[in-house]
């Protein structure tokens, strides 16, 4: 009991600490624990959260596999067999992460119609719908990038097909002769980890402050 006194003080003081420099419980009470839910809200209407959500997961689960993936040509696909058959609880994260885009797609996909058949991208709410429509096709290239990564049969018939239709395969895929570059699987790799999810945190502050501003059909 001694213990758990001494840590719920130290847990207090800290609470304190901070709340002095940086007035953090005033602005969490006003946003969070003391936001109302705004009346007529339904489940079909939280779709854009839901999606945040799965983006969340795959941000968590994504952080999880970088530690064990080897983004090289000749390593990929073993590292991928390492962390389902070798890594504790491995074949449950990669499956979470290769499963949850499907997921993530399909509630934005139904956001947007929601916002769609409702006219509510009308003025002054246009720029909510350009950042969704952005947010959607960078979530379509998430989930392409991610599944040429595991360097399998799929990867091969995912982005063969692509560099075919672009007519510049080498340029824009990297291929040659139908084997993907080193360099090519790299910018892949840099795109899925780093330069698309970043592109897309700041695409979503934008797009949830613009909400907030605004609201769906009044200020929130």
């Amino acid at each position: 009991m001694t213990h758990l006194v001494i840590l719920k003080n130290v847990e207090n003081k800290t609470k304190k600490w901070f709340d002095k420099r940086y007035q953090l419980k005033e602005i969490i009470e006003e946003n969070v624990t003391n936001k109302l839910i705004p009346r007529g809200l339904s489940w079909f209407g939280c779709m854009g959260g839901l999606a945040l959500v799965a983006f969340m997961i795959q941000v968590g689960t994504g952080i999880f596999l970088i530690f064990y993936f080897v983004p090289s040509l000749g390593e990929a696909f073993n590292s991928v067999k390492y962390i389902r058959h070798a890594v504790p609880s491995g074949w449950l994260i990669q499956k979470i992460h290769a499963v949850t885009p499907h997921f993530m797609i399909t509630l934005v996909f139904a956001h947007m119609l929601r916002i769609l058949f409702k006219g509510i991208y009308k003025k002054p709410r246009e720029l909510h719908w350009v950042s969704g429509a952005s947010l959607l096709v960078l979530t379509l290239i998430l989930c392409y990038t991610g599944s040429l990564l595991p360097a399998n049969d799929l990867s091969y018939w995912s982005i063969n097909p692509v560099g075919n239709e672009v007519g510049m395969s080498a340029m824009a895929t990297g291929y040659d002769e139908g084997v993907i570059s080193s360099r090519g699987f790299n910018a892949v790799y840099a795109l899925h980890i780093a330069c698309i999810p970043l592109l897309m945190c700041v695409i979503m502050g934008f797009h949830f402050l613009m909400v907030r501003r605004t609201g769906v059909s009044e200020p929130l």
